[in-house]
């Protein structure tokens, strides 16, 4: 009885984990794996005949411009959708927490919701704020006098890109101010007391408390905005499809481009490894900055 009991303890832990392991197994690695080896084979798609050409896949994809735009395009999304919307949700969250804030939680749900609206819902909306006939946009513009402004916003290769990030902004400034407001009541009211005693004003309790308090959460909400810049699809294949002459094409647009519509499955394949490497990468440097940071 006492060896049955031990052996339970020994490995009861393993058995709870089993079947997150193979859910995991099954529907991350196992499609890892699988795209791997379609980055190594030359496949349409149709069919089973994959014919096996190692890494020429790989050596076509560094030589092609477009990919290298896609990802430039992908770097300027984390850029401007990282910073914007981690920096208004700050403000939004710090507002919000106020005491003598009236209507708090309406103020909450209307600025949450944004995050919940289906992206394709917010997409099509987007689509026609800057569509160039009827849109809200140019309407705007002509009635307070600008219409010279007026333009094709998501039909202008030089307008389109930032058309798209201002919707991306939108999306997702609305699940940053919901941890932020999550961490900032559960922050500890003494460490402010203290640092009024000492004569800090609010500026520099922002500064010097608030945000070594939330170095964390602001670590995380990075990471999360990192990762989700270089999967971005859905608004961008709804409102240009990687268009106007690939002003707005991103890696993940060009790897479905390239599997779906032109036939190229390994390709395609080899494109979304490049892709899974480079968020590897980037999330890899950012913990090692983030923990050399509270080292210090």
């Amino acid at each position: 009885m006492t060896r049955r009991y031990e052996l339970w303890k020994k490995w009861s832990p393993a058995l709870f984990i089993l079947p997150a392991l193979i859910f995991y197994c099954y529907f991350v690695m196992y499609p890892l794996i699988n795209t791997l080896y379609l980055s190594l084979c030359e496949w349409t798609g149709v069919g089973a005949n994959k014919i096996f050409v190692g890494f020429r896949n790989y050596q076509t994809l560094v030589k092609d411009p477009l990919i290298w735009q896609a990802l430039s395009h992908n770097i300027v999304w984390i850029l401007v959708t990282v910073f914007v919307p981690t920096v208004l949700a700050l403000i939004l969250a710090v507002l919000l927490t106020t005491p003598k804030l009236r209507g708090m939680a309406i103020f909450r749900v209307t600025y949450f919701m944004p995050s919940v609206v289906s992206l394709v819902a917010v997409s099509v909306v987007w689509k026609w704020i800057f569509n160039q006939s009827y849109g809200t946009l140019n309407q705007v513009l002509k009635a307070v006098g600008l219409g010279f402004l007026r333009t094709s916003w998501l039909g202008n290769p030089n307008t389109a890109l930032g058309a798209l990030l201002t919707a991306g902004s939108w999306t997702h400034y609305g699940f940053c101010m919901v941890i932020f407001l999550a961490a900032l009541q559960g922050m500890d009211g003494s460490l402010f007391e203290a640092a009024m005693i000492d004569g800090a004003n609010s500026v520099q309790r922002f500064f010097y408390v608030t945000i070594p308090l939330l170095k964390n959460t602001i670590t995380l909400i990075v990471l999360n905005s990192l990762i989700g810049s270089f999967k971005v699809f859905d608004l961008v294949w709804i409102m240009t499809q990687g268009g106007p002459y690939h002003s707005t094409e991103v890696m993940s647009t060009y790897l479905y481009n390239q599997a779906f519509f032109m036939n190229n499955v390994g390709k395609g394949a080899a494109s979304a490894m490049m892709l899974t490497v480079i968020i590897a990468i980037c999330s890899a440097v950012y913990f090692k900055a983030s923990e050399r940071g509270e080292g210090k």
